[in-house]
C-alpha cells in the first residue's frame, strides 16, 4: 500500500522506520507541523520529527490549515494516512480522500483515555497497565472501531518519556499487522460503549504540586509530567521546578507542605507521609542540588510550599 504518515513527534521514528525497510508498503510522505519559532531568539525551526525525515530526503510536507492538506492528499494520492500523535482533528471530507482512509495508532487501550494525553493520565491515576490501539479515524475524537490492540504493564518507576519509547514501539508493529488487515479486507471492530474515559492536553498548571495529597499520588505526577511541562510548586512568591524527588522513609511527622531540613536534605510532607526533594531549579538560576539550595536560604525555620 501507499502510505502517507502524519505526525509531529519522534514517537513517529520507528512506524517511519518500519515502513521504509517494508518491502510490502511504500511510505510516500509524511504530513507534519508547520515550523514554528521558538526559543529566546523565537527563530523558526522544524520540529525534531521533521528534521530527521528531511535528512533521510523523506518527502515532508507541513500543511497550515485544512485547505492545504486537502490539496497535499490530493497530490500525493496515498491509499491510506497513519496517524501518530499529529495533533490536529482531521474533518470527515478529508478522511474519505484515501482509498482506505486513515488509522490512528494510540497510546492507551480505548476507549480508555481518549485524547491528547493518554500516557501522561494514565501514570496520573496510577493505571498497572496501559496499551496501544490502532484504529479507523471517524468524525469523534478516538471514537472509530479498532483493528488491533496490544496490553502492556506500566512498571512502578517508569516516567511518561519511558512508556511512550516503549509504546512507540510497540504502535509501530501493530501499525504493519493493520496494514495487513486492511489489505485483505478485515473489516474493524467498534470500540466498546463503557470505560470511556477522557485525557485532554496537559497544561503548564497541571504541573503544579498538591502537597495534601498522598505520597502515591506526588510521584505519579512526578512521573508523568517531569519532563513535560514539568512539576513545580511556590515557596513564597519563589517559583521552583522540582527535577527529582523520592517518597522517602522520613521518621518525623510532618504536616503536608511544611518543609523540614534535615543537615543538606530537604522534606516535604504529604497527606500520608514524606516527599524528598533532590535536585530543583528555582525561578531565575540555575539547577541545583537540595544540599545547595538550603545552603542559600536566609532561614530555614517555618517554611512551606504551596
Amino acid at each position: 500500500m501507499k502510505v502517507v504518515v502524519a505526525s509531529s513527534s519522534p514517537v513517529a521514528i520507528p512506524l517511519i522506520s518500519a515502513l521504509n525497510a517494508s518491502s510490502t508498503h511504500q511510505l510516500i510522505g509524511l504530513l507534519t507541523n508547520p515550523d514554528k519559532a521558538t526559543g529566546r531568539g523565537m527563530h523558526v525551526v522544524a520540529n525534531e520529527l521533521a528534521t530527521w525525515a528531511e535528512s533521510l530526503g523523506l518527502n515532508v510536507q507541513k500543511p497550515e490549515n485544512n485547505d492545504e492538506l486537502k490539496k497535499v492528499i490530493e497530490n500525493i494520492k496515498p491509499e491510506i494516512v497513519i496517524t501518530i500523535a499529529y495533533g490536529r482533528i482531521i474533518p470527515l471530507d478529508l478522511l474519505e480522500l484515501p482509498k482506505s482512509g486513515w488509522i490512528n495508532v494510540h497510546f492507551s487501550l480505548l476507549p480508555r483515555w481518549r485524547g491528547a494525553a493518554p500516557v501522561q493520565w494514565a501514570i496520573l491515576n496510577g493505571d498497572k497497565q496501559t496499551g496501544i490501539t490502532v484504529f479507523k479515524l471517524d468524525k469523534g475524537m478516538d471514537t472509530g472501531p479498532v483493528y488491533l490492540e496490544q496490553v502492556t504493564p506500566i512498571n512502578d518507576n517508569e516516567n511518561s518519556d519511558e512508556l511512550l519509547k516503549r509504546l512507540s514501539q510497540i504502535g509501530s508493529d501493530l501499525a504493519i499487522k493493520s496494514l495487513e488487515l486492511i489489505s485483505d479486507g478485515v473489516i474493524p471492530k467498534p470500540q466498546a460503549s463503557n470505560g470511556i474515559t477522557l485525557a485532554p492536553k496537559i497544561s503548564k498548571n497541571d504541573g503544579k504540586i498538591d502537597w495534601q495529597q498522598s505520597s502515591n499520588q506526588v510521584v505519579n505526577k512526578f512521573r508523568a509530567l517531569s519532563s513535560n511541562p514539568g512539576v513545580w510548586s511556590l515557596l513564597g512568591e519563589l517559583r521552583i521546578k522540582i527535577d527529582a524527588l523520592v517518597a522517602s522513609s522520613f521518621v518525623d511527622q510532618v504536616k503536608p507542605a511544611d518543609i523540614v531540613i534535615n543537615g543538606e536534605r530537604l522534606f516535604v510532607g504529604v497527606l500520608d507521609g514524606v516527599i524528598e526533594i533532590l535536585i530543583l531549579t528555582p525561578a531565575g538560576r540555575s539547577q541545583m542540588s537540595a544540599a545547595e539550595f538550603i545552603r542559600g536560604l536566609p532561614s530555614k525555620q517555618g517554611l512551606q510550599l504551596g
